[in-house]
């Protein structure tokens, strides 16, 4: 089973990061995404088959909440519109944490990888 600790590695490369200035804000972002993740499959963990999903799902979800961030405005046209799925950006703020915004954001991000999702997706009895 994978970790958030395997996904920081990949978002970093894939934002060509620098530093780890950002990781505390980004890590709040693999979180989110992972418990979303979970949520959405209805399991416990996930399977290493996931890393990738979950590295691009984080990343998509930083570009779009955090596009005028100094490192992330120089990955996505600094402060262009973005647009994943149905949910467009223009502008944002360099907040210091997962917000309201960014868990409509995140929803969004999550429903447009549920081809990659469903597979993984366990039905939940009542009870």
């Amino acid at each position: 089973m994978i970790s958030a600790a395997d996904v920081w590695p990949i978002v970093k490369a894939r934002l060509e990061l620098l530093d780890d200035a950002r990781k505390p804000l980004i890590e709040t972002y693999i979180a989110e995404i992972e418990h979303r993740m979970k949520h959405y499959c209805n399991i416990r963990a996930l399977p290493d088959n996931l890393l990738y999903v979950w590295a691009s799902m984080t990343v998509d979800a930083v570009r779009v909440d955090l596009p005028n961030a100094d490192e992330i405005a120089d990955t996505v046209g600094g402060g262009a519109n973005i647009k994943v799925g149905d949910t467009s950006v223009s502008g944002g703020s360099s907040g210091s944490g997962v917000t309201n915004t960014s868990k409509a954001v995140i929803d969004q991000v999550v429903l447009d990888y549920r081809v990659d999702l469903n597979r993984y997706r366990q039905m939940r009895w009542g009870g």
